[in-house]
């Protein structure tokens, strides 16, 4: 009788050191997924592929007159399905664009927004890409005001600041999910005689 008793404990005891280590199996896979997986549930990624071609942009405050111009700049997004094996994506996993920011940071560190750098912007955008297809927009990375304002309204002479503009695209596919893509340019602000009123790379 005790011999049964502790067959039936060791059996016991090694169905739960099983189900223990399964587990321990299935939450050390989940922390070897990709980060995109784990922070975008829908089943496509939105994907910033280059702003104004990705070459560095040069922005002049002001013209000889005085005046001030927006800098805008093309950029290209692309969606890209997450399962490429199997069944194609279909018309719910297209992604309707509606949003966009702009944020201003600079390598040294400073970032006081109206003080550093200037203030973020966001506008709309109204668009749908197809699955593995791309378009271009056309945004502002620097608005009038902002050349208003300071701290680019500080700049004069021989002053010369670069920063880089975060942007971020963002929307949802047309079944609900939450899709956003974010890209950098460089841009190099200053007072610069006879260039045009725009970037220019």
């Amino acid at each position: 009788m005790w011999l049964q008793k502790t067959g039936r404990n060791t059996k016991r005891l090694e169905s739960t050191l099983g189900a223990a280590l399964a587990l321990l199996a299935a939450l050390a896979a989940g922390g070897c997924s990709a980060a995109y997986v784990e922070g975008n549930t829908s089943s496509v990624l939105l994907v910033v592929e280059t702003i104004a071609g990705g070459a560095p942009l040069l922005s002049d405050v002001r013209d000889d007159q005085g005046v001030v111009f927006n800098c805008h700049a093309e950029v290209k997004v692309l969606t890209r399905a997450k399962n490429q094996i199997g069944v194609g994506p279909g018309p719910a996993e297209d992604v309707r664009v509606t949003r966009y920011s702009v944020s201003y940071r600079r390598s040294d560190g400073r970032g006081t927004q109206g003080l550093d750098v200037p203030y973020t912007i966001s506008g709309n955008l109204a668009a749908i890409i197809l699955v593995n297809e791309s378009t271009t927009f056309s945004l502002d990375l620097v608005r009038h005001q902002a050349k208003l304002e300071p701290p680019l309204s500080n700049i004069s002479g021989f002053q010369v600041v670069t920063m880089f503009a975060d942007v971020t695209i963002s929307g949802e596919t047309i079944s609900g999910k939450a899709v956003t893509a974010s890209g950098s340019a460089q841009i190099t602000f200053a007072d610069f005689v006879g260039t045009p009123e725009s970037c220019e790379g």
